[in-house]
């Protein structure tokens, strides 16, 4: 495992890191603990989680597996808010209320003192940044949250809560986490020059597309049973018929270097500037081995230059910004 700068956290985090948006559902709590046992013992130390992910059910079981001998003090633990978490009106968004609760609630579940990175999940253009910046100055200030960071934001609005922050004085983000994958590499026109401007790590999720990038679909029309397509509806929006034919196409020059489909993937990743790390969410243990490897891939000029030609920089033929209608076009 290598270990890269986050941002001006100074934090060093393994290149990989471990999501466990499948855990509880539908990764059961004893395969989670082997997986969560391996990453630590691969050197991984950053596991993210989120308050929706399996109706929290994903947080409870990370907390159980980080209570046993002592193995919270080996990583980084990250959770988010901003999704619907209730019936009620103020059970959703950044508003102060929302995001204190929420907060109160993932420590519970985490059976934790603190996290060390607690994300926006999405930005609320309902709420003005003041507000939600004062509520995360409240939980660093209580010692609950260690840094704060942005999912899924529009650059601009990054950039917005770095000078909010300057003015009031609050703790600024030192993360962003985007979708980013060969299938859509539409960060790089506006996200990652901003990142590295302003020196915020980069935290990458989807890095195989929703297993486009690992060729476990064929057909945008006629999705396997049991597939992440099949979950819910904008998953399935996310695979495409180019998309299918990109990911064979890679399938190729990956098994001309010797190396699985879903490995050069990650790798390419890896390989672009700015990322600090990349989240990977196996169902299995055996995924998660399939995916390890990847740290140790070096790709030529030619093998940037060959992903360069499937989808040229800055464009997409997958839209994983579905959930965040800011970002336009495919």
């Amino acid at each position: 495992m290598n270990y890269r700068r986050l941002g001006r956290s100074g934090l060093k985090i393994s290149s990989l890191a471990l999501g466990t948006l499948n855990f509880g559902n539908p990764t059961p709590k004893e395969e989670a603990f082997k997986m969560i046992d391996r990453a630590i013992d691969a050197g991984i130390n950053l596991i993210d989680s989120a308050d929706v992910y399996s109706d929290g059910e994903s947080e409870r079981i990370l907390g159980e597996a980080l209570g046993r001998d002592g193995k919270r003090k080996k990583v980084f633990i990250t959770s988010k808010v901003f999704m619907r978490t209730g019936p009620g009106p103020n059970d959703a968004g950044n508003s102060k209320h929302h995001i204190i609760e929420s907060c109160e609630k993932s420590l519970k579940r985490l059976k934790t003192d603190y996290i060390d990175i607690y994300f926006l999940h999405r930005t609320d253009f309902e709420i003005p940044q003041e507000e939600s910046l004062a509520a995360l100055d409240l939980l660093v200030k209580q010692g609950k949250v260690r840094y704060i960071g942005s999912s899924t934001h529009p650059a601009w609005r990054i950039v917005e809560a770095l000078w909010i922050s300057d003015r009031y004085h609050y703790p600024k983000l030192v993360c962003e986490q985007s979708p980013y994958n060969l299938l859509d590499r539409r960060i790089e026109n506006e996200l990652i020059p901003m990142c590295q401007a302003y020196d915020l790590g980069l935290l990458t999720w989807s890095p195989l597309a929703q297993g486009v990038l690992a060729c476990r679909y064929q057909d945008p029309k006629n999705l396997p049973e049991g597939s992440r397509g099949r979950l819910k509806e904008i998953y399935a929006e996310r695979i495409t018929q180019k998309g299918i034919e990109v990911s064979f196409e890679l399938a190729k020059r990956a098994n001309e270097k010797g190396y699985r489909v879903s490995q050069f993937a990650i790798a390419w990743i890896l390989h672009q500037p700015a990322v600090t790390g990349v989240l990977i969410g196996p169902r299995t243990l055996e995924q998660f081995e399939e995916l390890l490897p990847s740290v140790g891939i070096q790709l030529d000029p030619s093998d940037l230059e060959f992903c360069n030609k499937l989808v040229p920089p800055g464009g997409s033929v997958s839209n994983h910004f579905n959930t965040s209608l800011w970002m336009k076009g495919t």
